[in-house]
């Protein structure tokens, strides 16, 4: 059974991996590359805004991807721990094959004489503990030894580099050259080695970025000063080479530093610390569906479950999009990642690890993310040509300077130096990630879930908004509002019928009353139900069932027929929601036409329609919903629905709303989650924040670049006098990309 298990997951899986290293948008495509080479890796999507790659295996080893990343000069955050095993020389082999078929594992190692297994693992997607639980379930007895993590943070690993420049780069400033080469040398081959590695690596994958235009900058001003030092005497750039690579290390900390904090400010909810009833103190992944977990005051939740004791106040935005806390108690459901705000609880786990909500969630983010949109190809096509541009600018400008003007060679290679260290590529590159990522976790934070980011592009496309009624306008809590008999006994024979029946309408006669009545052959049709009750023949349905099956006419919004004739009717309403007519009369101003579609066909679907003031298409079965969506869709279509009815159609549509509140297969199949009408307004005006933000980061690294570089080639200095230093140059390199990351946080 096991076996088959690995060589299931060896078919197919799905992972993601903490890239560490990537800071311009020739490092993705680099990253891509690598990954996409290895065999069986069927699909990989980097990220460069959240350092992220999600790749899809298909029979491949995660080890090679892995080892695929580290050969293209980048790292991967990993997690080795080693463990206590007991087993024979003859299982050596099958236990190590046995592991790295497990998700999430990269390597494995197993000494069977010292009885010391060795793991390396994907902490995204698994954890020591749950690896050495799969073992425990093969009959092995393991125990824990150590544990760490491996991958450098990319934000340490600057700032370290940083403080060395900036204790350094100030001595480089005293007029005594021999000491300048001494100081600046450990700026520039120690904290600027990131860039000169990277140049290494970029030219071996034939390609270029960023870190050539530092590489080059810092390196030609810094030998060309030692060679004047020793032979030209003609003048010195060791402190503008070594200001160069600090400024530029400043700029990229501070992005790092940006980007990691936005980049965790939702996955930090998935895996909490939490403490069972028994004592135990376990991570949140470990729980199992049966165990109790105690929750104080302040803590976050760590699984989906019900509360088995106590009592307190909830704060769950992650799935209302409200931040007024809600009370629990003895017996009501809590989502996991949700807060408790004051209180006890003693939560009975339903769900946990990846089944939870959350990780629904974050899984959903994450995947979204990794958009392209269609803007993105023109930037791809910028920033091949970028590097190489600038190269070729920069040795244009040097011989104008020079060979032309016949200004003096220090001059003219500061010049030149200037315009490698001003342009900056990683602008475009983190123009549409970074907007897209920081959108769709401003949407999270309001319970709004977005599972394909392209729908954000689309939903510009959109005309048309086709509601679903019953539970979506609807409360979807029907009652009965007036009765007809034209036979005594026909409503109670209807009700012995409906308890059968697990829809809303059933439910709604339910609680005007009950039957104990015999019942056979009950069979649920599409707009009612049927059955023998004590002996009669019984159906109970809407205007278009009745008149295909009974004789007589009725008025009501259902029909009773006993015997095929109607000898009953009955009126039902259903309350509409306040925030539905104030959602639909906001709409309706932007502009938008909105429509009803539902499969009810009594009176009162027309009854909503007239109160809302909006057209109505009733009686329609899922395939006729799909077939409306396609008439309409020439004007571009969002379905907004809450039901296994409505999954079809929302597939269909250009933009598909699943009410959170709805089923699974509705949120399944829906492109947005949303807790509520409301969030639509919400859902609508932050994607169109966030595609004008994309559109202004491309524009504002475009005309940054297209400032800064000439100024930088000197074009100022025959009119004014002034020029941009080359290390002066580089602090304007590096505030490009900042500013496109602060920018795209304001949304």
């Amino acid at each position: 059974m096991d076996r088959e298990r690995n060589v299931a997951q060896k078919l197919r899986m799905d992972q993601e991996l903490k890239v560490v290293g990537m800071h311009c948008a020739t490092c993705e495509v680099t990253v891509t590359k690598a990954i996409s080479s290895v065999s069986g890796v069927k699909d990989a999507k980097v990220n460069l805004a959240s350092g992220s790659a999600r790749v899809t295996l298909e029979g491949g080893r995660l080890k090679d991807v892995v080892q695929a990343v580290r050969r293209a000069g980048y790292d991967v955050v990993t997690q080795k721990f080693t463990a206590k095993v007991h087993l024979s020389e003859e299982e050596a082999g099958a236990l190590t094959e046995f592991l790295e078929g497990l998700e999430g594992v990269i390597y494995a190692k197993v000494n069977p004489s010292s009885g010391t297994l060795l793991v390396e693992i994907n902490p995204l997607s698994t954890s020591p503990q749950t690896v050495l639980e799969r073992l425990r379930e093969r009959g092995y007895r393991v125990e824990l030894s150590k544990q760490e993590v491996r991958g450098r943070r990319d934000f340490h690993d600057l700032l370290v580099k940083l403080l060395v420049g900036s204790v350094l780069t100030p001595f480089t400033l005293l007029p005594v050259p021999f000491l300048q080469a001494v100081v600046s040398a450990p700026v520039i081959f120690y904290s600027g080695l990131r860039f000169h590695l990277g140049t290494v690596r970029a030219l071996r994958n034939h390609t270029t970025n960023m870190d050539v235009l530092v590489s080059l900058s810092s390196l030609v001003g810094w030998f060309y000063s030692l060679l004047s030092l020793l032979y030209l005497h003609e003048g010195y750039f060791f402190d503008a080479s070594s200001a160069l690579v600090t400024f530029i290390l400043a700029g990229k900390t501070m992005e790092a530093y940006i980007k990691e904090r936005t980049s965790n400010d939702v996955v930090r909810l998935q895996s909490v610390m939490a403490q069972t009833e028994d004592g135990r103190t376990v991570d949140s992944r470990e729980l199992k569906p049966g165990d109790v977990a105690v929750v104080r005051s302040g803590e976050v939740i760590p699984a989906d479950g019900v509360v088995k004791e106590g009592e307190g106040y909830v704060e769950e935005s992650i799935y209302t999009g409200e931040v007024m806390p809600v009370r629990k108690s003895v017996g009501e459901p809590v989502i996991g990642g949700s807060t408790l705000v004051s209180g006890f609880l003693k939560v009975h786990v339903t769900r946990s690890g990846e089944r939870t909500y959350l990780s629904q969630v974050v899984e959903a983010v994450k995947e979204a993310e990794t958009v392209r949109l269609p803007i993105q190809s023109l930037v791809d096509r910028i920033s091949s040509l970028f590097v190489p541009s600038i190269v070729v600018i920069s040795l244009f400008t040097f011989l104008v300077w020079y060979g032309i003007l016949h200004y003096s060679l220090a001059f003219s290679l500061a010049i030149s130096i200037a315009v490698l260290a001003s342009a900056c590529p990683c602008g475009f590159g983190l123009a549409t990630p970074m907007a897209i990522m920081v959108g769709i976790r401003r949407l999270v934070r309001r319970g709004i879930v977005v599972r394909n980011g392209e729908s954000l592009e689309r939903l510009k496309l959109v005309k048309t908004v086709i509601f679903d009624k019953t539970g979506t306008i609807t409360k979807g809590e029907m009652r009965v509002l007036k009765v007809e008999e034209r036979e005594p006994g026909a409503m109670r024979m209807a009700l012995a019928l409906e308890r059968f029946s697990n829809h809303p309408v059933a439910k709604a006669l339910l609680r005007f009353g009950n039957s104990d009545l015999q019942v056979k052959h009950f069979t649920e049709l599409e707009g009612g139900v049927y059955g023998k009750v004590d002996g009669r023949e019984v159906l109970v349905g809407n205007r278009e069932l009745v008149k295909k099956n009974c004789e007589g006419d009725f008025k009501g919004d259902l029909a009773i027929c006993v015997d095929w004739k109607v000898v009953g009717e009955v009126w039902l309403e259903d309350e509409i929601k306040d925030e539905a007519r104030e959602l639909v009369e906001r709409l309706k101003e932007m502009g938008y036409k909105v429509v009803i579609a539902t499969g009810d066909s009594s009176s009162l679907a027309d009854r909503v329609g007239e109160e809302l003031g909006v057209k109505v298409y009733k009686g329609l079965s899922p395939d006729q919903k799909v077939e409306l969506v396609r008439e309409l869709k020439g004007e571009g279509v969002m379905f907004v629905g809450d039901g296994v009815n409505d999954a079809q159609a929302m597939r269909e549509a250009d933009v598909g709303v699943a009410v959170s509140t709805g089923t699974d297969i509705a949120k399944y199949a829906g492109d947005v989650i949303v807790p509520n009408l409301q969030s639509l307004l919400v859902l609508i005006k932050q994607s169109r924040r966030t595609l004008r933000k994309v559109k202004e980061n491309v524009a504002w690294a475009l005309t940054y670049n297209a400032i800064l570089v000439p100024i930088a080639a000197g074009v100022l200095y025959p009119f004014t006098g002034i020029y941009l230093p080359p290390e002066f140059a580089a602090l304007g390199m590096a505030m490009n990309s900042v500013s496109v990351v602060l920018w795209s946080l304001v949304q």
